[in-house]
């Protein structure tokens, strides 16, 4: 096989990126960091002697547009480079461009209106969520009256809905997609705290084997339709009354990738090199995480790791709730199985 150089950009993986990945004696990771700035030399000094490497980018929110132009000018030099699809980086790096792709497919979420439009089955006291159109981890966001609901014009307005939060973590690419269990986030509130500040776990013993099959075959049919290439993170709510609704696709390297990593006991950034590994990909274990501000961690024998949150690995959910105990955390109840 030709040599793989890895191109991350966020710069929270640089801790433990190579636990969770598969190299060859001639493969390299590259660690591009988060700048806007388009420098390919870093690349091309990695790719060195041998123009035959691969080039694979694990973008973030903030530089899917600049690893496309990256990609693009490899590709240009006679090199093979790997990222995200153009249409797929487009509708993760703007909401409102993503809740019309999931109008256009009839694919169900909260309804939403953009500046100066109402917002559809809403009175005066409805609670509306307002989001920046082109913002990650919940940054501007907040909770308003649909009356007294005044956006700006880089805002869209959603529905607020009570109900149980879940991500699928899709792979896709030439060889075909796969999807890994789906991850428990706990449930909405007013006070909208975002998911990647609470307790999760994956899988859930709360979601039922219908329900879980259901989460995934919309994922992959949402993969398909946005022609994803590589990961592609896509966000659900469940409600009370037994709706599924899309919340937000994320395709890029995202919160949840180290959790499903640990529960499949994958290597969750070599399913390039590994065809074999597509469809449903099943659960090994239980893996769960509370955010962090310790001292970083790096146990991979211990199924022990911790950026911003702390991610441990055991053989049921209370072994995990355990280990989240004993290194100082509190999480709180974990769901009940069905």
């Amino acid at each position: 096989m030709s040599p793989v150089i890895h191109a991350v950009a966020p710069t929270s993986l640089e801790s433990w990126f190579g636990h969770f990945v598969d190299l060859g004696p001639q493969d390299r990771i590259v660690f591009t960091g988060e700048d806007h700035h388009v420098d390919v030399s870093p690349l091309l000094d990695a790719i060195g002697r041998t123009p035959r490497a691969t080039v694979i980018f694990h973008s973030s929110h903030t530089t899917l547009g600049r690893d496309q132009l990256l990609a693009f000018r490899l590709r240009e030099l006679g090199h093979q480079a790997e990222c995200q699809s153009r249409l797929c980086a487009s509708l993760g790096s703007d909401k409102i461009l993503m809740k019309e792709f999931f109008d256009r497919y009839r694919l169900v979420s909260p309804p939403w209106a953009r500046a100066g439009e109402p917002l559809p089955a809403a009175g005066p006291d409805t609670p509306v969520v307002i989001k920046d159109r082109h913002g990650t981890q919940s940054v501007g966001t907040r909770l308003a009256r649909a009356g007294e609901c005044h956006l700006a014009p880089n805002e869209m307005s959603e529905l607020y809905v009570d109900g149980i939060e879940y991500s699928v973590l899709i792979y896709r690419d030439e060889h075909g997609t796969a999807t890994f269990p789906p991850v428990w986030k706990g449930a909405t509130s007013p006070d909208l705290v975002p998911p990647w500040q609470r307790l999760r776990l994956c899988p859930s013993p709360a979601l039922g084997g219908a329900w879980e099959r259901k989460l995934r075959a919309v994922g992959k049919r949402l993969a398909d339709l946005a022609e994803a290439h590589g990961y592609l993170e896509v966000e659900f709510l469940l409600t009370r009354s037994g709706e599924v609704h899309l919340l937000e696709i994320n395709p890029r390297v995202s919160g949840t990738m180290r959790l499903a990593a640990m529960a499949t006991r994958l290597p969750i950034f070599s399913l390039h090199a590994r065809p074999e590994l597509r469809d449903h990909l099943c659960a090994a274990r239980f893996s769960g995480e509370v955010p962090y501000s310790g001292d970083p961690i790096t146990d991979a024998d211990g199924e022990v790791f911790a950026t911003s949150r702390l991610t441990v690995a055991g053989e049921s959910p209370a072994e995990v709730r355990a280990k989240l105990r004993e290194l100082g955390a509190a999480p709180q109840a974990l769901p009940r199985a069905s």
